[in-house]
């Protein structure tokens, strides 16, 4: 299942990739289902609204799709870009609390470029609001520029579960609530994560990242919170802005050979 990012379509994922390799052969799941015998399926949804109402949702409609698929499933693989990224752990998170069925097919959750830590460009506009809101002659910039939707908040510190949000101001200034959300037993979790720069601790890469999120975000390593992916289960791409994530080769390479070394399913 590949879960598009902020304002995106599923249609994101069709993407011309500016650097092709010789056996580019159109989408990440175009590709998977020609290499290994995945079926792609395609997520459409509102990145408007929180990002635990889309997790909570997604994950009552992979149960459905499990369910009324017409032979067993052997095995679930989640495909996040970006909030795509959010959205798929919060779907992990609301589906092992209900005790969902599609859960137990669950193996591999992949995240690509997502602000697990939060992105710069919301926390800018939490910090611009707040100053603005400050003094009454720029009260009604500060109403406009939070007007932004709660998705968008959301990738402030990078919430996944309506207890980082719930029962608290929107707006307030620079406040992390995010609680943590175990990585599920049964499935390996993996990131990816670009800078425009070669080298991901070159000047330029530690300040910009990938235009939209910076690595460490990208990664989960931050000074104060660490989402726990091992060593071996990330990848850094150098010279790749954000959107080139949805279709670029050494992405795919990596992807596939994430899947192709894991031990089948029983």
């Amino acid at each position: 299942m590949f879960v598009h990012g902020l304002c995106e379509t599923d249609e994101a994922w069709r993407i011309v990739p500016v650097v092709r390799d010789e056996l580019h052969r159109g989408s990440y799941g175009t590709r998977l289902r020609e290499d290994l015998g995945y079926t792609p399926l395609y997520l459409r949804y509102n990145t408007g609204l929180h990002i635990s109402d889309n997790g909570r949702r997604l994950s009552e409609l992979l149960d459905d799709v499990v369910r009324s698929w017409p032979v067993a499933v052997e095995e679930v693989v989640l495909v996040g870009h970006s909030m795509g990224g959010l959205v798929a752990r919060s779907a992990c998170h609301y589906g092992d609390r209900d005790g969902a069925v599609w859960t137990r097919s669950l193996r591999h959750v992949f995240c690509l470029g997502s602000p697990h830590l939060g992105a710069p460009l919301e926390k800018a506009a939490n910090a611009a609001g707040y100053a603005l809101a400050r003094l009454p002659e720029t009260r009604p910039l500060a109403r406009i520029v939070n007007g932004r939707s709660v998705g968008i908040k959301d990738l402030r510190f990078g919430s996944c579960v309506e207890e980082d949000w719930c029962d608290c101001d929107a707006d307030e200034f620079m406040k992390d609530r995010c609680r943590e959300v175990p990585f599920l037993d049964c499935a390996t979790y993996y990131f990816v994560g670009a800078t425009l720069s070669r080298s991901q601790d070159s000047p330029i890469g530690s300040l910009v990242g990938d235009l939209l999120v910076r690595y460490p975000s990208a990664s989960g390593a931050g000074r104060k919170r660490r989402i726990p992916f091992t060593i071996d289960h990330g990848r850094h791409v150098g010279g790749a802005n954000h959107f080139q994530l949805l279709n670029h080769p050494a992405v795919y390479e990596q992807i596939h050979g994430w899947l192709s070394t894991a031990p089948v399913p029983a």
